[in-house]
């Protein structure tokens, strides 16, 4: 009975979303509400109730700030951005001739881009927008453009990732390089559903333009593990995708004038510049990290004010802004940034305060060691498929690693494998399933145009969902 009554808010937010008729807000609101009693409950009389609820609630309202300040900011430089400059439909193509090479560029490098500078799908926008442009119908277009997502690990600075690694008291670098390491086998599987797309919709599929996509993948895993090895994991996404772009764009004889080029990539190269100079020049970083530091308890991350990534953002959106913006626009921008935000603000802060009442008050080992009970040496099999479920039915990397990655790191504790790789399975997995949350395939159809088509939509991209899941099946397999 206790164990239902564990699994109990777990249970209320996937069944409340997986109606449909749910906001993914109320249900994690219900989900917090059940977890009242389920932490009273495991914490066995050991802690005063209202004394735990209280600060376990501030600790996880201080661990939502960190993303909380991200998404402002990364919001603040998305509506700058659209505020100054042409819609994206109207941007140059910043690829080689081939149509297969201009997808390729747009779903894997262009958007990639974007997704981790910026978050929200806004890359998702970027990589349908662009593949209509290639003569690529609203349909085929959604599923091409899922491959965009395939970095949210990295996304709006790798916020998700950063948050995954508090909740699961693991070291960030290690996560994020982890978390890295694992993608080579799922890129696979998204260059497979790429190639066979690009076959089907006649865009130039050839063994000549497989052996370039190849190239480019291995070239963009490289630099991402670089990335996260001797940088950060906030910039590892930017280092990853940023010189590839650069990169494709010299190579593209039909490139538009270079003045068109920087008009589009200023903020970008802004957003870049602030952000590599802060990371990778030693005493400078050091410095920053040092600054107006605040650490309210001792067990939780601190925010350096001059140094987190969303500073950072502001910062490009303040210095963008004053080169590019009237005065009376800056009204309108906030209005927009708050309006766009409010919803994914609330829904981090429940999520993290569920999170932290949940593991503060050990149920997380008590599943883990009851599920292994039950399930015995083949226990970890069940971790793919809970990462997938919880991406899957929130669409947002912070809730899935919030919801399930406690449960995870207790999970592989108690069945003798390393914690960091499960975790970091949790984190990529739940991540690659995102983009089929409800809310993002009808974000995806409204990008496209497609009026009430989520149902053809699903019918579409759901096969790709099979052979992510396998793929992280057999990686558990080898932990």
């Amino acid at each position: 009975m206790q164990i239902l009554l564990y699994l109990a808010p777990i249970i209320l937010v996937i069944g409340l979303v997986a109606t449909g008729r749910v906001a993914l807000v109320h249900a994690g609101l219900a989900g917090l509400l059940a977890t009242l009693p389920a932490a009273a409950v495991a914490l066995h009389g050991q802690r005063d109730l209202l004394d735990f609820f209280v600060i376990e609630s501030l600790k996880g309202a201080w661990l939502a700030w960190h993303a909380i300040a991200v998404i402002l900011a990364g919001l603040t430089v998305h509506h700058v951005i659209q505020a100054a400059a042409p819609p994206p439909a109207d941007a140059p193509q910043i690829a080689p001739v081939s149509r297969h090479r201009q997808a390729y560029f747009l779903s894997f490098i262009a958007a990639g881009l974007i997704e981790t500078a910026i978050g929200f799908g806004v890359g998702f926008a970027l990589a349908i927008h662009g593949l209509r442009r290639l003569g690529v119908a609203p349909l085929p277009a959604v599923a091409v453009g899922l491959l965009s997502q395939m970095l949210v690990p990295w996304g709006g600075l790798g916020i998700g990732t950063v948050i995954g690694a508090a909740l699961g008291n693991l070291p960030l670098q290690g996560f994020g390089l982890s978390s890295a390491s694992l993608m080579p086998v799922f890129l696979l599987v998204l260059l497979g559903w790429f190639w066979w797309w690009s076959h089907r919709l006649g865009l130039g599929l050839s063994l000549r333009n497989m052996a370039l996509d190849l190239l480019w993948t291995t070239a963009l895993l490289g630099l991402l593990y670089l990335g996260n090895r001797y940088a950060s994991v906030d910039t590892a996404g930017l280092i990853a995708t940023a010189p590839l772009l650069a990169l494709g764009t010299l190579l593209n004889r039909n490139r538009p004038p270079l003045r068109a080029l920087l008009r589009v990539a200023l903020p970008y190269l802004l957003l870049i510049a602030v952000l590599l100079s802060t990371r990778l020049i030693p005493p400078l970083s050091q410095t920053l990290q040092s600054i107006a530091v605040s650490k309210p308890f001792a067990d939780m991350p601190a925010f350096p004010w001059a140094y987190q990534a969303g500073v950072m953002l502001l910062l490009t959106a303040l210095l963008y802004g004053a080169l590019t913006l009237k005065p009376q626009q800056i009204g309108g921008v906030l209005r927009q940034t708050w309006a766009a935000g409010r919803i994914a603000i609330a829904t981090t802060l429940i999520f993290l305060v569920m999170a932290r009442l949940m593991a503060a008050s050990g149920i997380p080992a008590e599943l883990a060691a009851a599920w292994q009970d039950v399930a015995g040496g083949q226990a970890l099999l069940a971790s793919p498929v809970f990462a997938a479920i919880a991406g899957g039915l929130t669409g947002s990397n912070t809730a899935s690693n919030s919801l399930l990655l406690p449960l995870q790191a207790a999970m592989a504790g108690s069945a003798g494998a390393s914690v960091l790789w499960v975790s970091a399975l949790q984190n990529v997995t739940g991540s690659l399933f995102t983009p089929f949350f409800p809310g993002k395939i009808a974000m995806a159809c409204a990008f496209a145009g497609i009026i009430g088509g989520e149902r053809l939509v699903y019918r579409q991209v759901i096969a790709l969902a099979p052979p992510l899941l396998i793929a992280a099946i057999l990686i558990t397999l080898a932990f």
